[in-house]
């Protein structure tokens, strides 16, 4: 129960950190991360977490999350959010896995759906830290790629 508490905490503080210190990227992706992770807790109070079965509920957050991300990747003028989709995909891979081969033993699947959830915050956190150090030197950082330059 330590390691949730401890995600909490870290998920909070990347988050708030992108909301006081990040761009639009950052922003968004803290709120999804949020979101998702508040979500996948709703799952677990309902029965889910036991990884016996595909969580279907986990998995759908985890589909969503993944969706929200590519969209993030493919617009952000960043290069750490194609890290996080990376990762995020490879924890959404583990419920295909377990889909297409039950016999995947209980515990690899809850480790690989859940250990890159740690990485994909430490992540959102440079990322927050690495727009700010640019708009503190140039006074500028854009947020998007098809953004022009010329505007605020």
């Amino acid at each position: 129960m330590d390691r949730v508490w401890l995600f909490n905490a870290l998920q909070l503080a990347a988050t708030g950190y992108a909301f006081w210190r990040g761009g639009a990227p950052e922003r968004l992706t803290g709120l999804a991360l949020l979101l998702a992770a508040l979500a996948t807790r709703m799952f677990h109070q309902l029965g889910a977490g036991e990884f016996v079965d595909v969580e279907i509920g986990i998995m759908t957050v985890d589909i969503v999350l993944l969706g929200v991300m590519i969209a993030i990747t493919l617009h952000a003028d960043r290069f750490w959010p194609a890290w996080v989709t990376a990762l995020h995909a490879l924890g959404t891979g583990a419920h295909l896995a377990r889909a297409i081969n039950p016999e995947v033993i209980r515990l690899a699947y809850a480790v690989l759906s859940v250990m890159w959830s740690y990485p994909i915050v430490l992540l959102l956190a440079v990322g927050t830290m690495r727009h700010a150090r640019r708009v503190r030197s140039r006074g500028w950082d854009l947020d998007w790629s098809r953004q022009d330059p010329t505007l605020p």
